[in-house]
């Protein structure tokens, strides 16, 4: 076991200690999982019409709250219309964004505020992510920071 001292160090050097689950823990929930609450969503997905119904995409999107650390509740989705606009963006801290479009979609739903306090993450477009490695590749270096920030409920 790594003590305190030497965990503090490891987190300022930007380095994520990973701890072996027990068989016992597995089962429950993580303490950044718990911690969230539902008051408020702490990121809102974007993504393209239709995507959300992609089965190729369910395991990722189902997978997604515990990639990031959060609860399925803290998570508002926002899929575009047909015409790939949105209709309404939610204020939250972080965003999840699939695709250069729906990033300029997001764009246009926010302030200059919004869109300078909260983290913004774009990634490749869901529909190239089951068949190409380079935007799985992608998304799992958007994730990463992404989870670190909202894990330190920091939204700078």
């Amino acid at each position: 076991m790594i003590d305190a001292t030497r965990l503090d160090l490891l987190e300022a050097m930007g380095v994520d200690v990973y701890v072996l689950r027990t068989r016992a823990a597995s089962g429950a929930s993580s303490p950044s999982v718990a911690a969230t609450g539902a008051a408020s969503p702490r990121l809102a997905v974007v993504c393209a019409h239709g995507v959300r119904a992609d089965a190729r995409l369910a395991r990722l999107f189902r997978h997604l709250p515990q990639a990031l650390g959060i609860s399925a509740d803290a998570i508002d989705w926002l899929e575009a219309d047909a015409n790939d606009e949105l209709a309404a963006a939610a204020d939250a801290p972080a965003y999840l964004v699939f695709g250069a479009a729906m990033a300029r979609s997001l764009g246009a739903q926010l302030s200059t505020m919004q869109q300078n306090t909260a983290t913004i993450a774009v990634t490749a477009d869901a529909a190239r992510l089951p068949g190409d490695a380079a935007g799985k590749r992608a998304l799992w270096q958007t994730l990463k920071p992404l989870a670190r920030r909202l894990r330190t409920g920091s939204a700078e």
